[in-house]
């Protein structure tokens, strides 16, 4: 299906967005979203025009910095979305 998420992500629901800032800064880590709706167009037709929710073809595109690792992919209401994270770096 292409849904998954690291191990160490607790599960949060819908309405828990503080709950889960809260989450991130306590692990001190930085996320960035890659949506599925600015996938390459053909991807994003196949996902959309089909109906399936599979999505397991998507390929998110990773931050061009280092240290970034997968910290969660899911379904929304507007398509796929890729969380991905990294320690925080500081000077």
């Amino acid at each position: 299906m292409g849904w998954s998420q690291h191990p160490d992500l607790q599960d949060f629901d819908e309405g828990d967005g503080e709950k889960c800032k809260a989450w991130v800064a306590e692990q001190g880590l930085t996320v960035t979203q890659d949506r599925f709706e600015y996938a390459d167009e053909a991807v994003a037709d196949r996902y959309f025009e089909s109906g399936d929710p599979d999505f397991s073809y998507w390929e998110p595109e990773q931050p061009d910095s280092e240290g970034w690792f997968c910290l969660a992919m899911h379904d929304t209401d507007d398509g796929p979305v890729c969380w991905w994270a990294r320690r925080e770096v500081t000077p």
